[in-house]
Formats: C-alpha cells, sequence, structure tokens
C-alpha cells in the first residue's frame, strides 16, 4: 500500500472509531507516527504498531503516563485517549497480511530541541535536571510488560554484535567492534546498579521546548526497566553528537542531573561505556537496516554522527 493509501485507511480509522477528522501529515523518526489536525486547529498524535507488539506494553505506556501525572511530574507528556469503544487501540488494515494498531495521544505544542539553533550549556543542564526528576518520580512505577527487551534496549546492547560483520571498511568494522567491547567491560556490572522504569529514548527530538524552557517529553515507545542511569546515558549520547568538544556538554548534562539526584560511583563509571553501547547499537541497527531498505528518509539521519562520536570517545579514553 502507498503513501497515500495508508493515510486514507489512517483517516478513515479516525473518522470511525475516534469521531475524529482532519489532515494528516507525516511526523519524522523510524516509526510511522502522524500529526492530526482538526479544522478547529486542535491536533493529536497517531501512531500505528505492528501486530507483533504486545497489548501489554501499549497499556504499560499509558499507565505509566497517567502515573507520572498523578506523581507531580511538572512536565506536560503524551496522554492517550480512548477511541469511541473506550478502548486505547483500534485495529487497521494497511497491508495485504496482517493487522496494525492504531492509538491517539494529545499533541503538546513546543519545539524539539534539536530544532534550536544553539542550545546553551545552561538548557543542557535543566535537561538534566528534568531527567532526574522523571526518574525520581517513576521510581516506584512497575508493570509486568516493563521487563522486556527490545532492539533499543541499553542493557541489551550486545544483541547487535551480530551486525558488525556487515561493516565493509575494516576501520570502521574496527571501531565497532571496540564500541561493543567497552560497553561489554561495564555489561556484568549493570545488575549491581538501581533498576527501575526509564523512558528509554531521550533523544533530542523527544524533549519539548518552549521559549527557551524544556514543557514536555515525548515518545515513550521503548520504555522498560533498565539501569536508572541509563536514560542519563542515552541523553548524554546526543547531547555530545557533532561537537568539538562533546565532554563538556555530557559534563553539564551530569552537572544538572546530579542536582536532583546524585549518582553513585557504580553509576559514574559506566556513563561513558553505556554511552558507546548506545553508539554501536545504532549504528549496528542502521547496517542490517540497510539490507531491508536502503532508501529510507527516516533512518540513518545521525549514522555519521554515531561514526564520528565513537571514534571521539575512543580517542579520549585512549589518551
Amino acid at each position: 500500500m502507498n503513501p497515500s493509501e495508508v493515510e486514507k485507511r489512517v483517516l478513515q480509522c479516525l473518522s470511525e472509531h475516534f469521531g475524529l477528522r482532519g489532515a494528516l501529515k507525516r511526523l519524522s523518526g523510524e516509526n510511522l507516527n502522524y500529526l492530526l489536525t482538526l479544522e478547529n486547529g486542535v491536533s493529536y498524535v497517531v501512531k500505528i504498531v505492528d501486530e507483533d507488539m504486545p497489548s501489554a506494553v501499549v497499556e504499560m505506556e499509558s499507565e505509566a503516563l497517567k502515573y507520572a501525572v498523578s506523581a507531580g511530574f511538572p512536565l506536560k507528556l503524551p496522554e492517550i485517549i480512548e477511541n469511541l469503544n473506550r478502548s486505547i487501540e483500534t485495529g487497521i488494515k494497511i497491508r495485504i497480511k496482517g493487522l496494525n494498531r492504531l492509538r491517539v495521544s494529545h499533541y503538546i505544542k513546543g519545539v524539539e530541541i534539536e530544532s534550536c539553533p544553539d542550545i546553551s550549556t545552561k538548557m543542557i543542564f535543566d535537561v538534566g535536571k528534568i531527567i532526574a526528576e522523571f526518574n525520581l518520580v517513576m521510581k516506584h512505577f512497575d508493570h509486568p510488560a516493563a521487563h522486556r527487551n527490545h532492539r533499543w534496549n541499553l542493557a541489551e546492547a550486545g544483541q547487535h554484535r551480530g551486525e558488525i560483520g556487515l561493516v565493509e571498511k575494516p576501520q570502521k568494522r574496527a571501531l565497532l567492534q571496540w564500541g561493543f567491547d567497552t560497553w561489554g567491560l561495564v555489561k556484568s556490572s549493570l545488575q549491581d546498579l538501581p533498576w527501575q522504569f526509564i523512558h528509554g529514548d531521550l533523544n533530542r527530538e523527544n524533549i519539548l521546548v518552549e521559549r527557551g524552557q524544556i514543557i514536555g517529553l515525548v515518545d515513550f515507545g521503548d520504555c522498560c526497566m533498565n539501569p536508572t542511569v541509563c536514560d542519563l546515558a542515552i541523553a548524554a549520547t546526543y547531547f555530545m553528537m557533532d561537537k568539538e568538544n562533546p565532554m563538556q556538554n555530557a559534563q553539564a548534562l551530569i552537572d544538572g542531573y546530579q542536582e536532583v539526584r546524585p549518582l553513585d560511583q557504580a553509576e559514574h563509571a559506566v556513563l561513558l561505556p553505556l554511552v558507546c553501547g548506545r553508539l554501536a547499537a545504532s549504528i549496528a541497527v542502521s547496517e542490517a537496516r540497510k539490507l531491508i531498505d536502503p532508501g529510507n528518509p527516516n533512518w540513518f539521519n545521525g549514522e555519521d554522527s554515531a561514526w564520528h562520536l565513537l571514534g571521539q570517545i575512543r580517542k579520549l579514553l585512549q589518551e
């Protein structure tokens, strides 16, 4: 089914099952997400997931968001809305075989921090504080579906080692091997760290700002149980990218985080290796995806930056 036909099917589903009618715009990112804007200007985010995504995971995400709000988390979070049958998911057929599922959440008006032309040290510091606040709020949240593995589970980054052989250039292949090996040095110690429910994908596209202030977090699709420090490590990965001195941004993020939730020595020790694991996994997934759809516009945007940062970190650690 081509993109226009998919959009037509999505609009039909939204009308029949949610009573929502408007215009769709495909959102950036690896997933099939849309922005739905009604005639009155109200907007929603529409997410399409494959049938192999357990319903319990969607339920977990919804419960986690409600928990965060009730526990007093100060930022805006995407509230999932029910359809006309009071369900948070709706089946939608957009492939010849299989059934996808659609869900809708309220749109949070704001600018992705990724789009800010100049991200100040103060703003990065504030991001660190917000991550720590989220971790503290969610410290005691639990759900059976949160105890899962998935592609971006940082505690299991080594699951992608098999893709190292897909890298053609020997120097790059060695760098990727080094990234996984560096993560592997701390793998066994992760079980001894504090674990909890984490966001799991605090990249610069999932943090929203307005008038220089952080106002919201979005896209909880990778949430799971992990070492608490993984949220900070994932965010650090993306705020370090494309910087001449990546450790400067990392330190600002860590300083902000520690103002709210101080790290212990063991958590400090695993931060950079976890960053290496995130970078290695991202590169490995990109290499595997080139065999599936090498022209996909949403899959490879950060690959060059990931390679560069991994090289920078190797140089720093080997000096």
